[in-house]
């Protein structure tokens, strides 16, 4: 999504879920939530920027680290409280899906190895 001239796109690292639930209820990252269904506007609102500014951040830190000269530019949360609400809500749409997308834990596996002539162990 293009913000103020230029591309912002979000990821989920360490350090952004590590500020997150230095945000959250007892620090319990599990509870960041409570913030964003908070009956108050603010809190809600200020809970999605933290989100967006933390994941832009995240994004933009490691591209830094993988491209060497690449100048980090984020989304800080001045600058997401600037934006009218419907861009805003976009924004907050696609960070929460790049949320949930980095969060989701996969594992590589290779198929299982043939244990005999007809696979089935006895070598036969």
């Amino acid at each position: 999504m293009i913000i103020h001239g230029r591309e912002i796109k979000f990821r989920r690292t360490v350090e952004a879920t590590c500020e997150l639930a230095d945000k959250a209820p007892d620090g319990d990252i599990n509870k960041y939530d409570k913030l964003l269904n908070s009956p108050k506007y603010s809190v809600t609102q200020k809970a999605a920027a933290e989100v967006i500014a933390a994941l832009s951040k995240g994004y933009e830190k490691t591209r830094k680290y993988e491209e060497p000269g690449y100048v980090m530019n984020p989304l800080t949360l001045d600058e997401v409280l600037t934006l009218d609400e419907d861009t805003f809500t976009a924004l907050f749409t696609e960070a929460m899906n790049a949320w949930q997308t980095d969060g989701k834990t996969t594992v590589e596996t290779e198929p299982p190895k043939e244990k005999g002539k007809n696979g089935n162990g006895d070598g036969e």
